[in-house]
């Protein structure tokens, strides 16, 4: 395989596993969007950018042993099945990047607080305010 085929799989599967981690950071605070997603999970990540080639079957469930990223896939070629567990939600106020399985700043909608979203890490509210003095 080509250097530029491995960087350009590396650039995608970095923005899938973005992808993935945004909504199931989503899930974590809003049922309704939970409830979707384990549902019918297509739509909601077409609306992210995210598209499986349609011989791939996507599915999220609730799974309280998971942590975040414990991702897998059964399958592979032409039909394969990619499972996505959502975890239980982190209970500290204070988790760190690895914990949540991503990096939350780019879950705010205007600040680097993303008390709207309810998913932020200790680790990106203190490096986005150290950036700004």
């Amino acid at each position: 395989m080509e250097q530029a085929a491995v960087d350009d799989f590396s650039e995608f599967r970095q923005e899938w596993e973005n992808v993935i981690s945004r909504v199931i950071a989503r899930a974590w605070v809003d049922t309704d969007f939970k409830a979707a997603l384990i549902d019918d999970p297509t739509p909601i990540l077409h609306n992210e950018g995210l598209v499986f080639p349609d011989r791939y079957e996507v599915e999220f469930f609730e799974d309280q042993g998971a942590k975040p990223g414990d991702w897998h896939t059964t399958g592979r070629g032409m039909k394969a099945i990619h499972r996505f567990p959502i975890p239980p939600a982190p209970i500290e106020a204070s988790v760190s990047d690895a914990e949540l399985g991503m990096d939350a700043s780019g879950l705010a909608c205007c600040c680097p607080c993303a008390s709207c979203t309810g998913a932020v890490s200790h680790e990106t509210w203190v490096t986005d305010l150290s950036s700004t003095n």
